[in-house]
């Protein structure tokens, strides 16, 4: 006969089976968020460990993963979790050279091996246009276009628009009332220097008379509109740069002052620095500096900014005869400073100071690197500080803490600006041949001969790379296509 529970029983039965379920529930849930955070049961040693977590994508998407031998089951874009150390991985994809990279990875950690670029194993590079001569080449920021110059000593600009699968041209010419014509008998040449942020203005340098330069602004939808800096303002600046993300405000530096110049008021600033012995640009308010020596036989880093009464010094050095470079950059919210100071490279990390409050700056790292740097500089996302040496370049990546030196394969014949084709990855064209240098020096490959000199550009959808080379028939503009169809 079937035995019933009591009455008086029943209450604490429920209570035991409601207990025992929110128990187990709470239990699952716990165990799933220590997966979730990365722990794994360690069998060796019977501890539960934190892991991480990585993530793997690639251009184009869809390569195989190894990890530390192991091949996982879904292509990129793609994540697995791991234990903390060192770790491998492979991507492989049809049709493709073979991509490689090792990471730490610390409890907690998410590790992104997201920039990996795969390089076709075969690259036959198209002809595209002939020009009888190009004496520059200058690559847009954001690589929607190249402005190529034939002749230096001429007005005239060719303009590739490299956004479609069709390049589009168009001639750009500097109306004859933007410059000096020079004396009869002297020469003159153009020299394309920098592109706008925006990528709606050109600043060109233009020597005549042996001996004099002025700055020109040109307007790409509007080369009629071109504006003559140096006369506008009466200026004979040395040092040219845009400011911020527009193309209406530039910081100029004229002997040891710098100020900034608003084209849309045609106002000069007072000096945001004297004594200035170089400079980089922050934003469109503010740059960075790093001074001569002063009356006290001192030499400073520190910013400048055109809302700021005076200058804000960052760090102090003795005037040796040791190089002085500084840049700075934000990454996550989080300000940081990097300083070169002979082969001293320093990276602060904080608050800087303001005219109300003094800086909260610490020691990121300090690095050693080899003697000769000519420059310093954080990359376009400021994950990386780089600093250009003269065999190659010196990188400190900021998120993953880790210093890596990098030797070109081949020496330039002249010395060039670090160049970079994404944000991840530098180019040289040193010995003729394009080659591609991911930030820690990691997989690098040569692409397709080029012209040394000449600035190559990856369109903006990453399918192809175009580069200038000389040959018997003149000038080509061409391109290699990176991404396989």
């Amino acid at each position: 006969m079937k035995r019933e529970v009591s009455k008086r029983r029943q209450p604490f039965v429920r209570t035991a089976v409601y207990s025992f379920m929110t128990l187990t529930v709470a239990i699952i849930v716990a165990l799933l968020m220590l997966v979730v955070l990365g722990y794994s049961f360690n069998e060796q040693d019977g501890k539960l460990e934190q892991g991480g977590l990585l993530q793997f994508s690639s251009v184009p998407s869809g390569a195989t993963v190894t990890l530390d031998e192991v091949k996982l089951g879904s292509n990129t874009d793609t994540k697995a979790t791991v234990d903390t150390g060192n770790h491998s991985a492979i991507y492989n994809r049809t049709g493709y050279r073979e991509w490689r990279k090792s990471i730490y990875i610390n409890p907690g950690q998410i590790g992104w091996l997201s920039y990996a670029r795969l390089i076709p194993k075969d690259i036959s590079p198209q002809d595209l246009r002939t020009f009888v001569t190009i004496s520059g080449a200058l690559a847009s920021p954001r690589q929607n276009y190249l402005l190529l110059h034939e002749a230096a000593d001429q007005p005239t600009f060719t303009l590739a628009n490299i956004q479609g699968d069709t390049v589009r041209y168009t001639n750009l010419t500097l109306p004859a009332g933007s410059y000096t014509a020079p004396s009869a008998g002297k020469s003159q040449s153009f020299i394309a220097e920098s592109w706008s942020r925006d990528e709606n203005a050109v600043l060109i340098r233009h020597s005549y008379n042996d001996n004099q330069t002025e700055w020109l602004w040109m307007e790409r939808n509007s080369p009629e509109k071109s504006i003559n800096i140096s006369t506008t303002f009466g200026i004979a600046p040395s040092k040219v740069l845009f400011g911020g993300g527009g193309n209406r405000l530039i910081f100029v530096q004229t002997d040891d002052i710098v100020r900034r110049v608003n084209l849309d008021d045609q106002t000069l600033s007072r000096p945001l620095i004297t004594k200035a012995a170089s400079f980089t640009v922050y934003d469109e308010k503010t740059i960075v500096y790093a001074t001569a020596a002063n009356d006290k036989n001192q030499r400073t880093v520190g910013y400048a900014a055109i809302d700021i009464a005076e200058p804000q010094t960052i760090a102090t050095y003795p005037a040796d005869n040791q190089s002085l470079f500084a840049d700075m950059g934000s990454y996550f919210n989080r300000r940081y400073v990097a300083i070169l100071h002979g082969n001293q490279l320093s990276v602060l990390a904080g608050t800087v100071p303001t005219p109300s409050q003094k800086a909260d700056l610490k020691i990121y790292t300090k690095q050693t690197i080899p003697a000769g740097a000519v420059s310093v500089e954080m990359s376009h996302n400021s994950r990386f500080v780089v600093a250009h040496l003269a065999d190659g370049f010196a990188t400190y990546d900021i998120e993953l803490k880790k210093y890596d030196k990098t030797t070109w394969a081949s020496q330039p014949a002249a010395g060039r600006q670090l160049e970079w084709l994404d944000e991840y990855m530098l180019w040289t064209d040193y010995g003729g041949a394009l080659r591609f240098y991911e930030f820690d020096g990691g997989n690098q490959q040569n692409i397709m001969p080029v012209t040394e000199g000449l600035d190559v550009s990856l369109s903006p959808n990453g399918k192809y790379i175009y580069g200038v080379l000389k040959t018997d028939k003149g000038f080509e503009l061409r391109r290699a296509k990176l991404i396989l169809e």
